[in-house]
């Protein structure tokens, strides 16, 4: 696997609640079918955190709660609780249950555990938990994708018009393309997909971010990869991506976010006034960073410019 420690938690949080209902169709399709997609899914992730604020420590985990409408002419509401794991993991399962139990104990209502199973080890498939303890018997099974599968299918799944097959396909080269120049490759070829199938500018941007966080690229072929897209632009004549200083300046508020370095956010930061001209009172506010600190480092700016 890739040296880098990459979180791929936040992006797979993005992509589901960008692309939930195209995820449905692609990874659950049975329950795809019978959801009323006329009535808006509603994300309930600040009741999920509610629920499981005490459930695990020192991990977080790229769960989604959403609640959603059935096509059975009924009144009826489904709680789904998508479940994505990145590496394998004893008590998986277990976990799957207790979640489970939280949230029909919090809501009361009927709930629908789903898993996505994103690691790389073929022979980790839980779909149930088990529990048979002097005659008092459980047994909870529920509806497991594992991505691995679907890599023979790599040819149909970039012929489809589904547009999350990208966000599975840069799942898989993430985590299974050890080679820097495979993975370089592996990302253009995803990107070069963005504008191929002539999707909208804000599509493009959005699944732009969602490929260029989960495919991580060695610091030296960074600027090759930012001079690929620029070629892809020309070629295709869609400036959707307007320049490589907007590249680093999305990078650069991802590796605040993800890596929690107050230098990495003051870098976003500054990108941020610079090209937005916001207030450095806003940026702080929105990147979680002290006042203090960042207008020393403008200050600091300021004075090098002076000189």
């Amino acid at each position: 696997m890739p040296n880098q420690k990459v979180d791929h938690d936040s992006p797979w949080k993005q992509a589901l609640e960008h692309y939930f209902k195209e995820g449905m169709a692609l990874l659950f399709s049975d329950i795809y079918v019978a959801i009323n997609w006329q009535t808006p899914p509603e994300f309930l992730d600040k009741e999920l955190q509610k629920i499981l604020a005490k459930a695990e420590q020192g991990r977080t985990y790229a769960d989604k709660l959403v609640k959603v409408k059935l096509l059975n002419g009924q009144e009826k509401w489904l709680l789904i609780h998508i479940e994505v794991q990145g590496e394998p993991e004893q008590d998986f399962a277990q976990r799957m249950f207790r979640y489970n139990s939280r949230i029909r104990d919090r809501y009361n209502k009927d709930v629908v555990s789903l898993a996505i199973l994103s690691d790389t080890s073929n022979t980790f498939r839980p779909d149930t938990y088990h529990y048979n303890q002097l005659g008092c018997t459980i047994q909870f099974t529920y509806p497991m994708v594992k991505l691995l599968d679907f890599l023979p299918k790599r040819a149909a799944l970039l012929a489809s018009d589904n547009v999350f097959v990208l966000i599975v396909l840069a799942q898989l080269d993430a985590k299974l393309l050890d080679n820097p120049r495979q993975r370089l490759s592996a990302k253009t070829t995803l990107i070069r997909q963005l504008y191929e199938r002539h999707y909208s500018k804000q599509h493009v941007i959005t699944l732009f971010n969602l490929i260029d966080w989960m495919i991580t690229l060695p610091q030296e072929l960074v600027i090759e990869f930012d001079h690929q897209i620029e070629q892809i632009e020309k070629e295709t004549d869609m400036q959707y991506i307007n320049s490589l200083e907007q590249l680093h300046h999305q990078r650069g508020m991802q590796e605040g976010k993800l890596e929690g370095k107050l230098e990495g956010k003051l870098e976003a930061a500054m990108q941020m006034i610079r090209e937005f001209h916001l207030s450095a009172q806003d940026v702080a506010e929105k990147l979680h960073i002290p006042l203090k600190d960042l207008m020393e480092r403008l200050s600091k700016t300021d004075d090098s410019h002076k000189h």
